[in-house]
């Protein structure tokens, strides 16, 4: 009897086990299709509410003054963030906070995660803010290096939309991977591999199809030279962008998550395109604009600050997103985002692709892909990519190349962005 019911009770145990498992994977499913979901529609309406604002469609022909206001939404949501959230913010050792100015809440701060058991409430906003205080030479080294290329890359993205459709824009941002490795080899992020180049040589051919022109029922200001210039300009920000993040990941310890990263990067961001505005575009003339006339005051309020909400959701799903998805789930899902903004783009605006111009998109796919998976096999190899660890919070974070307007970003997978979960 003992021999014989000792093997059943095992049977049970491993059918108990895999029906746990089982139930595990379907509800990380069910997860990732609503955290997908909801980084698609925030995603897209950004997209399509960009080029509706900055194009034919509203016509507010301010897109560097209004993407600073994007940025202002964003520190202020993110802000928010971190004080009703005190888990979320950076875990930084007590000898690099002014205890004089933090007095008694320094143990908001601890490596150990005490901030996870104490009420936000307890903590003035000033004494908040203060406790994010980082040294002004190291802002400058780390941080706003990469405020500078994201501001780039975003300005000069929003600016194209007075030139160009949304769907060449989306089919050229594609080509940011280009620059990625570029930049990447150029900082030694990335290790030398004769793949590499062909990957970059191939992404090279496809931009070349995707820049024809359809010879028929195009508008000039559909496919005009000077968007080109600019988006090809973003992409080269954003591979720069890239770079300077995993730079700021190696050597900072307080872009630990996502939400604490924007947090340090929007507020000069917000500055530097706010005064790029004023200088290329004029606050007379934004204020001089029909738009208020037309739209009021508040409706006009509104319409600037809701790709800010939008971009802040968005940036939210992705994070939550990456505790439940693997790596080539996220690029598969990014390409065919990109895909569906193109779609989109053609039912809303009546945005027209040629042959060449498709075929050049699927190359780029395809080119994608295979960098992916070139990646995905050759990480741990003597050749492969380089993974950054940090040596604040020793986790190693896996990154794959999303592609898109906003999605350019790094996908930390580590086990601080649990702490986002309920």
């Amino acid at each position: 009897m003992i021999h014989e019911s000792s093997p059943s009770r095992s049977a049970h145990r491993r059918s108990v086990s895999q029906q746990a498992q089982l139930q595990a994977r379907q509800s990380k499913t069910i997860e990732a299709t609503i955290y997908i979901s909801g980084w698609y529609f925030f995603s897209l309406s950004i997209s399509i509410y960009n080029k509706w604002m900055f194009g034919t469609g509203l016509d507010f022909k301010f897109p560097i003054l209004i993407t600073s206001f994007h940025q202002f939404c964003l520190m202020v949501l993110s802000s928010l963030v971190l004080y009703f959230r005190p888990g979320l913010r950076p875990a930084i050792s007590n000898n690099t906070i002014n205890n004089n100015n933090i007095n008694n809440n320094n143990s908001i701060l601890n490596n150990n995660n005490a901030s996870d058991k104490k009420d936000s409430s307890n903590v003035g906003f000033l004494e908040f803010l203060m406790s994010f205080r980082m040294d002004p030479s190291t802002y400058i080294q780390q941080i706003y290096p990469c405020s500078l290329a994201s501001a780039g890359d975003i300005g000069l993205s929003n600016v194209s939309f007075k030139f160009i459709s949304l769907s060449l824009y989306t089919m050229l941002k594609t080509s940011s991977l280009m620059f990625v490795l570029m930049f990447g080899l150029l900082f030694r992020l990335e290790r030398f591999n004769w793949r590499l180049i062909v990957i970059v040589l191939v992404m090279t051919a496809s931009v070349l199809m995707m820049v024809k022109k359809p010879e028929s029922e195009v508008a000039e200001d559909d496919h005009s030279s000077v968007g080109i210039i600019l988006v090809i300009g973003a992409c080269m920000m954003s591979g720069l962008r890239w770079s300077f993040t995993q730079l700021l990941l190696k050597h900072n310890p307080y872009t630990n998550n996502s939400i604490s990263t924007i947090f340090y990067i929007s507020p000069s961001m917000c500055l530097t395109l706010f005064v790029m505005g004023l200088i290329f575009e004029g606050w007379s003339n934004f204020m001089a604009s029909p738009v208020w006339e037309a739209r009021g005051i508040i409706e006009t309020s509104l319409l600037l600050v809701i790709p800010g909400f939008l971009a802040f959701m968005m940036t939210v799903c992705e994070f939550k997103l990456l505790t439940v998805a693997q790596v080539t789930t996220l690029s598969i899902a990014g390409i065919f985002k990109e895909l569906l903004t193109i779609v989109l783009s053609s039912m809303i605006f009546g945005d027209k692709l040629s042959f060449i111009n498709v075929l050049g998109l699927v190359f780029t796919f395809a080119d994608i892909l295979w960098y992916n998976y070139y990646r995905f096999f050759e990480n741990t190899g003597p050749e492969g990519y380089t993974s950054v660890r940090s040596k604040y919070n020793d986790v190693e974070h896996n990154d794959s190349i999303s592609i898109g307007d906003d999605t350019m970003e790094l996908r930390k997978l580590q086990a601080d962005s649990t702490k986002l979960k309920e």
